[in-house]
């Protein structure tokens, strides 16, 4: 039987009930609390997102429209991305909040180097997350790729930075005529 419920009488129970949490339920709240747990159905919907509009233009997209089947055009992104950028990461998240601790690792060695560098987020495009795996024959992320050639992912890249190799990759190279 559904009994409706005074707006008065839920405010007297979560007051009763929050106020015995402190010190314990008492044996007074107890067959209030049980009452209002039978009385009260509260829609339980588990993994469901809420949508605060049903209007098209506030709906989750992805960012990036590749085919799961088309490699060669990811490969091909991948491979435009490395060879227009000089300094190129491969991160979970962005520079100024990473999603991981070994993206952060790296990030911290790169900014510490001051080396200018480009990035991109694999959690946000799930067909570069697994195409940059490919591309650099290389399983785990994050990928650092300097001058167009892979450099490696976080373990290699604190050995680089702890030698000093990775300061000496990171230098621009000055042009003759300067």
């Amino acid at each position: 039987m559904n009994r409706l419920v005074s707006s008065r009488a839920v405010r007297s129970m979560v007051t009763r009930c929050s106020s015995a949490s402190r010190g314990g339920t008492s044996a007074a709240t107890r067959p209030l609390v049980s009452w209002f747990a039978s009385t009260v159905r509260l829609p339980l919907v588990p993994h469901q997102r809420r949508c605060l509009s049903s209007h098209d233009d506030f709906a989750p997209k992805k960012k990036h429209d590749v085919d799961g089947g088309d490699d060669d055009a990811v490969l091909g992104m991948i491979d435009s991305h490395v060879k227009g950028n000089r300094v190129m990461l491969y991160m979970k998240g962005s520079p100024n909040q990473p999603m991981c601790g070994f993206s952060a690792t790296v990030v911290g060695i790169l900014k510490n180097s001051g080396a200018d560098f480009a990035s991109v987020n694999v959690l946000d495009y799930p067909e570069i997350r697994e195409g940059v795996k490919k591309y650099a024959q290389w399983p785990t992320i994050p990928q650092l790729y300097v001058d167009s050639e892979f450099v490696g992912g976080c373990d290699i890249i604190k050995d680089l930075h702890d030698s000093g190799e990775l300061k000496e990759m990171l230098k621009v190279p000055e042009k003759e005529g300067e």
